[in-house]
């Protein structure tokens, strides 16, 4: 004998759900559920694998025991949510992002390339407290000889350098943001002075007093092709 239509009833009692409640969560009607549950029809198999996976039973228990209602319990829960809690957990935020519209906008002086609250934003994983700023990387920025061998397209994110991470910045790849100026360098670190330096010639000499104006590179998102 079946064990489905026992399950379904059980299921449903033990999360409190009506007939009409639970056909609802898969497209059901009512008439269906109580059929399942009078063992006078039985559900397609697509449908057991949806009720299985929406409250995270193992579906041979779901088909071929009787479970109980310590064991319902016990499961994950119901899927939707869980995913609704880890959407709660998971922390996003919006970062300022120049992108190769943007870049163009701030090298016609459409734009400043520190005006921030005019950028769009790219939502990204909340991982620190410091600012943050993305880049699609473009040849056309000035950028250090050693610069890694980044695509166009690929999108560079950078933390703002602070007292907490200053020490971390030496020869890693940084980035300049003036009004009207930006750039792709070098930190050079020697006792107490860090330089981002971009060749012979041209360097930035950092100071806390310029608030988000030298970011390190954080992370590196590679565009597929």
């Amino acid at each position: 004998m079946s064990k489905i239509g026992v399950n379904i009833k059980k299921i449903r009692t033990t999360k409190g759900l009506s007939q009409q409640a639970f056909a609802d969560l898969f497209e059901l009607t009512r008439g269906n559920i109580s059929s399942y549950e009078e063992n006078r029809a039985e559900p397609r198999i697509e449908t057991l694998v949806k009720v299985a996976n929406y409250f995270g039973i193992p579906l041979e228990q779901f088909v071929g025991q009787n479970l109980t209602i310590n064991e319902i319990l016990k499961f994950n829960g119901d899927k939707l949510i869980g995913e609704e809690n880890h959407i709660i957990n998971l922390q996003l935020r919006e970062v300022p992002f120049i992108n190769d519209n943007i870049y163009m906008k701030c090298c016609y002086r459409e734009l400043a390339f520190n005006e921030w609250a005019a950028f769009p934003r790219l939502v990204l994983p909340e991982t620190n407290n410091h600012n943050l700023v993305a880049l699609t990387f473009n040849q056309n920025i000035p950028h250090h000889a050693a610069t890694p061998a980044w695509q166009m397209h690929d999108v560079l994110v950078f933390e703002e350098v602070t007292q907490q991470n200053i020490h971390l910045c030496d020869k890693k790849t940084g980035l300049f943001t003036a009004e009207r100026e930006i750039m792709l360098g070098q930190f050079d670190m020697k006792g107490a002075v860090l330089d981002l330096v971009l060749n012979d010639f041209k360097k930035q000499r950092f100071d806390f007093k310029h608030a988000r104006t030298f970011w390190k590179i954080f992370a590196v998102y590679q565009h597929a092709v």
